[in-house]
């Protein structure tokens, strides 16, 4: 086991390859942002598409995930990380630039937007697992504290694209795709000047059903993972989904708001996510109890979610999704804290694709989901019926595991 785990460098080195690996995440997170609000506001803005519609464009966004994660994280445990993750950073350049040149000509449509949302997900979706088994290479041997300054910066970068999104109705859609082309391919420079990661020592591996099951296996043997990885999945569902495909329309319909109200909400949401990962980067040793800080963020959220079915005025909106971002910031920084600490290195790509793709799988589900409810039934409707699946889901992971009372330590 010893084997797998990369080379220990030294302080000032890890310290500088930690900064380049922030500095890359940074500029896939700031263009991703801006993708938010932006792919949002085509589809239910500029094509006014229904609720129905807007929930099948943001499963085209995030369906990839489903198919791809778990690959992207086989192919990442298998394969050079860095090199495989500068590739990718050219790829993701290449949608925007084409919406883009369409949009120039006037050829926007559904099915365009669609392409788009299948093609960017897919990509996302090697990369992300990809990433993820990089930080344990540079996170300076406090990996909780990475963990949380990564999860910071992500969320930080997602937040400086939303409030450039947010401009969308004055400026068009156009610059804000040039800028997140621009900024992935800038960020392929930060990636090229990573460090190499220690080579794979010869193996035979098995088939790719056979390791997915493996890295599945792997995760329900543990105490730890598989209630994590579950909890996840319904953050996706239930979540997730009423987020992107019922609150757009929600401001649209309810409090007759544009681009800018769909940004202002992502803004407190994030806003509030990133001021909790800084937070537990400070105090990321303190705490071992990581499970129990995972159920209690996801139990408060099941509670704004009917908060927000009451249909408060905008204001109040905006500050339950702040409250919200903040529960997230604490089960987005735990959670990965938990499965970067008790996965084994010869897994962790796999089991980190599966980490995220309880976000990225659960939510197209979730997104036409609710998108379907909020259709028939409205939207109070869609954000009801999920917090009480999510209540479900949380008795049940309290009834069949120890996730509450478990201690998380490096």
């Amino acid at each position: 086991m010893d084997q797998d785990r990369p080379v220990p460098a030294r302080p000032s080195a890890c310290s500088s390859a930690f900064a380049i690996y922030l500095t890359g995440l940074g500029s896939w997170f700031i263009p991703l942002g801006i993708q938010q609000v932006l792919f949002t506001w085509l589809a239910a803005i500029v094509l006014h598409m229904d609720a129905f519609a807007v929930g099948i464009a943001q499963v085209a966004l995030m369906a990839p995930s489903i198919l791809f994660l778990p690959l992207g994280g086989l192919v990442a445990d298998r394969g050079n990380a860095r090199r495989l993750l500068l590739r990718y950073h050219f790829l993701y350049a290449v949608p925007p630039v084409v919406l883009a040149g369409v949009l120039s000509m006037g050829g926007l449509s559904y099915p365009l937007l669609i392409a788009y949302g299948l093609a960017a997900g897919s990509i996302g979706a090697f990369a992300v697992p990809t990433r993820d088994a990089l930080l344990p290479m540079v996170a300076g041997g406090n990996l909780a504290r990475a963990v949380a300054l990564a999860t910071a910066l992500q969320f930080f970068g997602q937040l400086v694209g939303i409030a450039a999104a947010s401009q969308a109705d004055r400026i068009g859609a156009l610059p804000l795709l040039l800028a997140q082309a621009a900024l992935v391919l800038a960020g392929a420079i930060a990636v090229w000047r990573l460090p190499e990661p220690k080579p794979h020592p010869p193996a035979v591996h098995p088939s790719f059903w056979r390791s997915i099951g493996d890295g599945i296996a792997e995760a329900a043997r543990s105490e730890q993972m598989w209630p994590v990885l579950l909890l996840n999945f319904g953050i996706g569902v239930f979540y997730v989904g009423p987020f992107l495909a019922v609150l757009p329309l929600v401001v649209r319909d309810i409090y007759h708001g544009g681009a800018a109200e769909i940004a202002y909400i992502n803004l407190a949401f994030w806003a509030g996510t990133i001021i909790a990962a800084f937070a537990f980067a400070g105090l990321a040793r303190r705490f071992s109890r990581r499970g129990r800080m995972v159920v209690g963020a996801v139990s408060v959220a099941a509670l704004i979610l009917i908060c927000m079915a009451l249909q408060p005025p905008f204001l109040v909106l905006n500050a339950l999704c702040f409250i919200w971002g903040l529960g997230a910031g604490i089960t987005m920084t735990q959670g990965r804290t938990i499965l970067q600490i008790v996965a084994p290195p010869t897994h962790r790509a796999r089991l980190m694709s599966l980490f995220q793709m309880g976000l990225g799988g659960g939510g197209p589900i979730g997104a036409l989901l609710t998108g379907s409810i909020c259709a028939v039934w409205g939207a109070q409707a869609a954000l009801l019926l999920p917090a009480l699946g999510m209540m479900l889901l949380i008795a049940l992971i309290l009834f069949r595991s120890r996730l509450w009372s478990i201690r998380t330590v490096e």
